[in-house]
């Protein structure tokens, strides 16, 4: 499995998750979605899957075009967070795979969005099957880098952020 960071907009990214032996690609919040198409041919992937981590515009707002340049691409989401573009609706726990050796588990985590919604930010826990077993749990978030090592410390500090917000 290689991570692939996109830089979107003027402050976020979106990713490219690779399955090396079958090079099929899913694309995490692909805001702009030509942008993503473009890394995957240049990296030689496939996209089939789209995971969008939460419903807003700068996660979700390439979804339908997206949907429109690469026919047949899943676009999952969370059940009750109205994901536009979404294909696929996850709940908490669900399960999938991308190509032969990616599986992915969905969460619900709080704090993503607003309390309203919290329940629906989505986040995948994604594992390989080889032997060089690795979790990884996407995040997407125009405040933070990504870092594949560093995933927990990320994401106490995108709840840690999102609190912080809420209280002001």
């Amino acid at each position: 499995m290689k991570i692939y960071h996109i830089p979107c907009l003027e402050d976020n990214y979106a990713y490219l998750i690779v399955d090396e032996s079958t090079m099929e690609a899913a694309a995490v919040d692909p805001v702009e979605p030509k942008k993503i198409i473009e890394s995957a041919k240049e990296i030689g992937a496939e996209l089939k899957l789209v995971l969008t981590t939460h419903h807003h515009w700068d996660h979700a707002g390439g979804n339908e075009e997206i949907k429109k340049l690469v026919p047949g691409i899943k676009v999952f989401g969370g059940t009750i967070d109205n994901v536009k573009g979404c294909t696929n609706e996850v709940e908490n726990g669900d399960k999938f795979t991308l190509g032969a050796d990616i599986n992915i588990l969905s969460l619900h985590t709080p704090c993503a969005t607003s309390i309203a919604i919290a329940a629906a930010a989505a986040t995948y826990i994604i594992a390989t099957t080889s032997t060089a077993t690795a979790t990884i749990s996407i995040i997407a978030t125009s405040l933070l880098l990504l870092s594949t090592l560093l995933l927990s410390l990320l994401l106490y500090h995108y709840c840690q952020h999102c609190c912080h917000h809420r209280q002001m």
